[in-house]
C-alpha cells in the first residue's frame, strides 16, 4: 500500500526510527532563490535555494506559498504531510511545487549550504479553525498526481504516486542476503531507499523484506 497508513506505519518500523522523532519536516529545493510562506506566515527572511523546515505536524495539511527573488511571480498550493518521522522532499519552480519523495527523517542527510529552520506559527491565529467531520467528504483535498497507483478499495490520501519497482525490490532483497552485520544491512537499505524515485512500499513488499530480516537473524 503506497499511502499514508503504510508509509507512516510500516516504513517507520522497518527502518527502526526512534520513538522520539515526533514531528515531520519539509525540504524545498530549487534552481532559483526563494522564500517560503506556510499558512500565511513567512518562515525565513533570506532568499535561498535549499531549505529544510522542521517541527511540523504529520497527518496535516499546509498551505505553501513560494516567492522568488527579484521576481513578482509566486507559486502557491496546498500540501499534505503524510506522517510524523518523515521528511517530505519537494522540487519547486516558478510553475509548480512538486513532491519528489518521502523518506524517513533519520535517514535524510542534510545537504551542504542547506538552511534549517523550525516551523514558525502565529500563536494568536489558530491554524485549525474547523472541527473535522468524518461523515463528510474532504472536498479541499486534490490528488497531487495526474497518474498514480490505484489500490483497490482505498479512498484515502495519496502520499506518492507509485510503489517501488520490482527491480528495486530485488536490489533490497540482495542487500539483506549479502550483509551479515545487522547495522550494515539496515544502513544500506536506508541508503538504497533514499536514492529511489519513490519511497512508497506495498504491504507485500514490506512483508517480504521483514521475513528476510528475520530469517537472517535465525541463521
Amino acid at each position: 500500500m503506497v499511502y499514508r497508513n503504510i508509509i507512516g506505519f510500516i516504513l517507520l518500523s522497518l527502518f527502526s526510527i526512534n520513538s522520539h522523532c515526533q514531528t515531520a519536516s519539509i525540504v524545498f529545493n530549487s534552481e532559483n532563490h526563494f522564500q517560503v510562506t506556510i499558512n500565511h506566515i513567512k518562515q525565513h527572511n533570506t532568499y535561498i535555494n535549499n531549505i529544510q523546515i522542521k517541527n511540523l505536524n504529520g497527518n496535516h495539511p499546509y498551505n505553501i506559498k513560494i516567492n522568488f527573488k527579484n521576481d513578482t511571480i509566486s507559486t502557491q498550493t496546498n500540501i499534505y504531510l503524510i506522517d510524523n518521522g518523515l521528511a517530505h522532499i519537494y522540487d519547486i519552480s516558478k510553475k509548480s511545487i512538486q513532491l519528489k519523495k518521502v523518506v524517513p527523517a533519520v535517514s535524510y542527510p542534510t545537504a551542504e549550504n542547506q538552511l534549517i529552520v523550525n516551523y514558525t506559527v502565529n500563536n494568536n491565529l489558530p491554524i485549525d479553525t474547523n472541527v473535522n467531520d468524518t461523515s463528510q467528504t474532504d472536498t479541499t483535498y486534490v490528488i497531487p498526481y495526474t497518474s498514480y497507483y490505484k489500490l483497490e478499495d482505498y479512498k484515502g490520501r495519496i502520499g506518492c504516486p507509485f510503489p517501488i519497482k520490482d527491480i528495486e525490490q530485488a536490489k533490497l532483497r540482495s542487500t539483506i542476503l549479502a550483509e551479515n552485520l545487522e547495522e550494515s544491512k539496515l544502513e544500506k537499505i536506508k541508503e538504497a531507499i533514499l536514492y529511489m524515485d519513490s519511497a512508497c512500499i506495498l504491504i507485500k513488499q514490506t512483508k517480504e523484506l521483514i521475513l528476510l530480516l528475520n530469517l537472517k537473524k535465525h541463521d
